[in-house]
């Protein structure tokens, strides 16, 4: 797995304004309606919203005064400004960058801290951080420290505080790992390889993410259950799946190729559970990448078809930027995340295409 693919491969492109589908691969239940929401934009200093938890604690990416562009925080549920996320050494982000990948229902978030010394024995690292609240509240996991060009981030976490993470080394290779409380447990590989990662943890403590097969041709989606690893397959013909989050029954979502070519093929949002890889079949597919990035207790999917964000629900793929009220003029570009209340956080633009200025978004479920 190289640095280049390393970060999740979801690509905003040029897009589509598609409507609803089927999916397939599996017989969808009754219908109900596709829920309509209201759209709320983030504050001024917010850049971009990465995940919200059931309390509604929404965290993201944005403008810290008098830091280095690009810091963490937090919106606490209820409120609508930014708390920045620092760490006690460098409590202003003067000489950092701060990035939030999870945050559970305890308001506890997890993702990395970028650190760019230009002296010194350890340089260019990311370090995987936990911040148990909004301020200089930072925590270094301990994971893989003092290697320079290491890039080392906290994925996930769940609401016993059960962490998960991946290290991308200087030479490229990659590990998965959990810390749980001060122990950092190394998850194996599959059986005859050598490298896998970690992008998400239920309640249950099954870890999703992806490895690098035996046969060093393919990487298929995993899971990790009580520390031990299975496949999670891959769509026929493809080279490279990955599972990027778990509900609390084990269901999984992510994105799989249909070629060969690994990660540099055209990737499919797609839905692991009871041993199959289902193709959502959402708007774009075959045209550009298609992600789910999410999923809830309920089943609902959220992610991003080119350069259109979805929510898939009872079978049926739905652009989101044709359930938000009439006379907007927003696009949603991508669905990072979704609660169990059914709110969604993303990205979304005043152009259909893309370009432009783009707008944090929450969108509230309003039937």
């Amino acid at each position: 797995m190289t640095r280049k693919t390393f970060r999740a491969r979801a690509a905003v492109v040029a897009g589509t304004a598609a409507l609803a589908v089927a999916g397939t691969g599996a017989v969808a239940p009754a219908r109900a309606a596709v829920p309509h929401y209201t759209l709320t934009v983030g504050p001024a200093a917010a850049q971009r919203y990465t995940d919200i938890n059931d309390r509604g604690d929404i965290i993201g990416v944005g403008q810290q005064p008098g830091a280095q562009n690009g810091q963490a925080f937090v919106i606490k549920a209820g409120t609508s400004t930014p708390q920045f996320l620092s760490t006690p050494s460098d409590p202003g982000n003067t000489r950092q960058y701060t990035e939030p990948l999870a945050i559970n229902n305890n308001g506890v978030t997890v993702g990395d801290t970028y650190l760019t010394p230009t002296t010194g024995p350890v340089l260019n690292v990311h370090r995987p951080t936990r911040w148990d609240g909004p301020g200089a509240t930072g925590v270094d996991l301990g994971v893989d420290p003092d290697r320079s060009f290491f890039d080392v981030r906290a994925t996930g976490i769940n609401d016993s505080g059960l962490i998960v993470g991946k290290t991308l080394q200087a030479d490229d290779h990659t590990d998965a790992w959990t810390v749980n409380g001060t122990t950092i447990t190394r998850l194996p590989p599959l059986p005859g390889g050598t490298e896998a990662r970690a992008n998400g943890v239920n309640d249950n403590g099954v870890v999703v993410g992806a490895a690098i097969a035996a046969d060093k041709a393919t990487i298929p989606a995993v899971e990790w259950v009580n520390g031990q690893i299975r496949s999670l397959g891959i769509l026929p013909g493809g080279t490279y799946a990955e599972a990027r989050a778990v509900n609390s029954s084990g269901v999984a979502v992510g994105q799989s190729t249909v070629t060969t070519g690994k990660e540099l093929g055209l990737s499919h949002a797609v839905v692991f559970s009871g041993g199959d890889v289902t193709d959502l079949n959402v708007p774009g597919t075959g045209r550009g990448d298609t992600v789910a990035n999410a999923v809830n207790d309920d089943g609902t999917i959220v992610g991003q078809a080119v350069a259109t964000g979805f929510v898939y629900q009872n079978g049926v793929a739905t652009d989101l930027s044709t359930l938000i009220p009439a006379g907007t003029g927003f696009h949603i570009l991508t669905a990072t995340g979704i609660n169990n209340h059914g709110d969604i956080v993303g990205l979304a633009t005043k152009t259909a295409n893309g370009t432009g200025t783009r707008y944090p978004v929450l969108l509230t479920p309003t039937e």
